[in-house]
This record gives structure tokens, sequence and C-alpha cells, in this order.
């Protein structure tokens, strides 16, 4: 008689092509995977392919609180991951089966340096750490946050925001000799937080030959965006049309205001571009060494951003692959492999 597959379900906030990708993998190895989750936001508007899907995928909008409860109770999971604690009916499902599986928080917080941070800080750990058993981070950043809230480290895993890096390798691959593309990259949504309005006044403003900026992605900004020569936006890319997009090759810049991770950064680097990225971003601190693979500005600094964008732009081609080829090491640290072994860890 063979076991019953074991069962996890996600109850999360936003689905992306990355994180569904991995939930997909998972369930390809036998594991039964429940996965909760909002509508898709306009401002980064994923179109999925749900043909041929493992997961199942519920619209966690369509049920009331003692709903879900019920649902997931059917499910009877082994292990349940909740997206943060923003979420009241998430919150009120991990208490009500806490003492019938493993709960497991996934947060991307940093360490917040404002006294309003710091208390809800302070308010996390008192009101929600109780809830969970362990937490599963992005990175060092979160690593930080997750001790602060009173997990141990044995408690912590990271890597839960990570990429199916064998999807991002052709460009580097197909790509590493001769002319460099002379192209800056921008990819998020068009929005204060990500310091999109701070970058076309750079590439307005800055000295950087023959270098050309595509920006990809929409947002309450776009109405707003720069339209001069050299600066292209294209609209927001799907998942399903990134590759050509990526191939185009060139140096990526996230300058970020705000940015407790930022999987594209990683997705980039994996790719073989050399990265500007500002020190908001938590992904800089796995993705990009000052220097060696790209250039880390100083969060919200026009100068310092204009600053790295002449930079790039007088670097030969060789310094350029350079920075491409270690960019797509660093690109190997996190993988859709390490995500998978984590999540068959919290099934054991």
């Amino acid at each position: 008689m063979s076991e019953s597959p074991r069962r996890i379900v996600f109850l999360y906030a936003e689905l992306a092509g990355y994180i569904r990708a991995c939930m997909e993998a998972l369930a390809n190895r036998g594991v039964e995977v429940h996965v909760f989750h909002w509508p898709v936001n306009p401002e980064a508007p994923f179109s999925f392919d749900s043909s041929g899907q493992a997961c199942r995928y519920y619209l966690s909008s369509e049920y009331g609180r003692d709903a879900l409860i019920r649902l997931i109770k059917e499910i009877n999971p082994h292990a349940i991951v909740c997206s943060g604690w923003i979420d009241k009916h998430y919150l009120a499902v991990c208490r009500s089966l806490k003492s019938h599986c493993r709960m497991v928080v996934a947060l991307d917080n940093q360490l917040p340096k404002s006294a309003r941070g710091k208390l809800a800080l302070m308010r996390a750990r008192i009101r929600y750490k109780q809830l969970f058993a362990q937490a599963w981070v992005p990175g060092s950043p979160q690593v930080a946050y997750a001790r602060r809230m009173g997990f141990s480290d044995k408690d912590i895993h990271t890597g839960f925001y990570t990429i199916d890096v064998s999807r991002f390798n052709p460009f580097f691959g197909d790509n590493h000799t001769g002319a460099f593309p002379r192209r800056f990259v921008f990819v998020g949504r068009y929005v204060a937080s990500k310091g999109v309005s701070m970058l076309w006044e750079a590439f307005r403003t800055a000295k950087v030959g023959e270098f050309t900026l595509t920006c990809s992605g929409t947002g309450t900004l776009w109405d707003a965006r720069d339209q001069v020569p050299g600066l292209e936006h294209t609209g927001f890319v799907q998942p399903s049309e990134m590759d050509t997009f990526v191939r185009r090759g060139g140096v990526f810049v996230l300058p970020s205001i705000y940015e407790p991770w930022g999987v594209v950064l990683h997705e980039f680097a994996a790719s073989g571009y050399p990265l500007i990225s500002s020190e908001a971003v938590g992904a800089a601190s796995s993705f990009l060494e000052n220097n060696a693979n790209g250039t880390l500005v100083k969060t919200g600094s026009l100068d310092d951003l204009r600053e790295a964008l002449e930079s790039f732009a007088n670097l030969s081609d060789e310094d350029l692959w350079r920075m491409a080829r270690h960019s797509a090491r660093l690109g190997q640290k996190m993988t859709q492999k390490s995500w998978i072994e984590t999540a068959l860890k919290l099934l054991e």
C-alpha cells in the first residue's frame, strides 16, 4: 500500500512567475501543493499559462475566513507556509491549525532604521512569532530580522525567493566575446519606490556615449515617463517573453528607494549582466560584489546614480565581459533545486 503524498499549503500574497515555477517544480516531485493567493496586481499584471499545472490554485478573496479555515482543514496539510502577517484571514488559518501541522512564516523584512519600523518589529515579535515554528527568508538581511523576531538559526531557512537559474543562462552562454551591448536596462514597476524617475533623470543628464536605456514595466508613473532620445519604454514584459528581452544584453540597473529583496537582480545576474543597484536592494547582498560585477550606489542619490552610469559607459568591452562572467557565477548561489530541498525538509 503506497503512502499518501505529503501536502503543503502556501498562503501567498501576489504570485509572480519565479515563485510559481518553484511551487510547480515541488509539485512535480510528488508533493501535493495547494496555493492560496491574492488577485493579480495591475502594476505587475503577470499572465500565467494554467495548462498542465501541477499545483492547485485558489483565489483567496473568494473565501471568507471561516470557509478558508474549513477548506484548509480538509486539505489536512503537513506544513503551511504563510506570506508574512499582513493577511488577517491567513493568520486566522495559522492560529486554527497551529497544533495540526508545521507553521512556517515567509518574510522579506529588513531590519528597520526608523522608530516606527522598530515598533513594528517589536509588535511582530510579540504578536506573530508565537504562531510559527520556523522562518523561510530570501537572504542575509532577512536572517537578521528573523533573529530579532526570536527565531533561532536552526529554524531559519534562506533562499525563499529564487529562480530557475538554467532559464537565465542562455544570454551569458551565447554572448561572451566581442562588442558588449551598450544598453542600460531597468525592469520593475513604474512607482516611486523603484527610483525609476530618478533613473530617467540620471540618464537624461549623464554623459553615457552610445549607451541607451530600456525600461520595462508599468504602474502609476507610466503617464509621467520621460520621452528622450535613447530611452525606450517597452511596457510590461510577460515571463514568456522575457527570454527574448534578456538576450539583448546590457547592464542592469535597479535604483530602488525601497526593495526588501528584488528577485529581478538575481535574474539579471544569472543572465550575465553587470549590475548597478542601490543599497536598499536586499538581493545585492548576495548577487553584487562592488567593483567586481557591479556598483552599489547610495539609496536616493541622483549624483551617485549618474556617476555610476557614466563610469559604466567608459568601461571597455573586456571589463564589461569580465563583470558579466562574475555576475553569472554569483547568480548560481541560489537555485530552484535548493528551494525544493528546503521545502522537502519542512515536510519531514
